[in-house]
């Protein structure tokens, strides 16, 4: 993610909606502006938490488009973990796949270059098209927390999904792959 990209996932974070999936609720998903500025300028590639774009380029000749972002959050390396969290934030490519392919390139990276061992991620249980989407790439439901998460629509059961590296490669014939 870069300071460009600022306007644009700020634009997706006042959508309502787009919140409402994202995490459930409105109110506490919207940093400031400012603050989105100061979070992206220091990010480091030693951070437990980094934040990147999700792009598309539907013509050669024309230049990505920002539809959306993927990140994680509370890697442990001594564990080789980390949390991921995704949004689609422009609502006309939703339901087209592009979601299941950027978790997918994003998963392929954290194994390959951050040397991850698991990836766990969280949402609640009446968002079935992201269960459904991190279901495509290899996850698989955990467990439930019940009632764990507020939403706008109250409390909701929080349904906890993890992919280890080891399951990951065997779906992609055990290939490694270098970045």
């Amino acid at each position: 993610m870069e300071l460009r990209d600022v306007d644009t996932i700020y634009r997706f974070r006042l959508d309502e909606e787009v919140m409402f999936w994202a995490s459930g609720g409105f109110g506490n998903a919207i940093p400031a502006r400012e603050q989105l500025v100061e979070e992206f300028r220091n990010q480091s590639p030693l951070d437990t938490r980094r934040f990147f774009v999700i792009e598309v380029q539907e013509d050669a000749q024309e230049e990505p488009v920002v539809i959306g972002q993927i990140s994680f959050r509370n890697m442990v390396r001594v564990a080789h973990r980390a949390t991921i969290g995704m949004l689609i934030g422009d609502r006309r490519y939703w339901g087209k796949g592009y979601g299941a392919a950027a978790l997918s390139e994003f998963v392929k990276i954290l194994f390959a270059r951050y040397n991850l061992n698991r990836i766990d991620m969280d949402t609640f249980v009446d968002n079935k098209r992201a269960i459904r989407c991190y279901e495509k790439v290899g996850f698989t439901v955990e467990g439930v927390r019940r009632k764990a998460m507020w939403t706008m629509n109250g409390f909701r059961d929080q349904v906890i999904m993890g992919l280890l590296q080891e399951e990951w490669l065997d779906r992609n014939g055990n290939k490694t792959y270098y970045l």
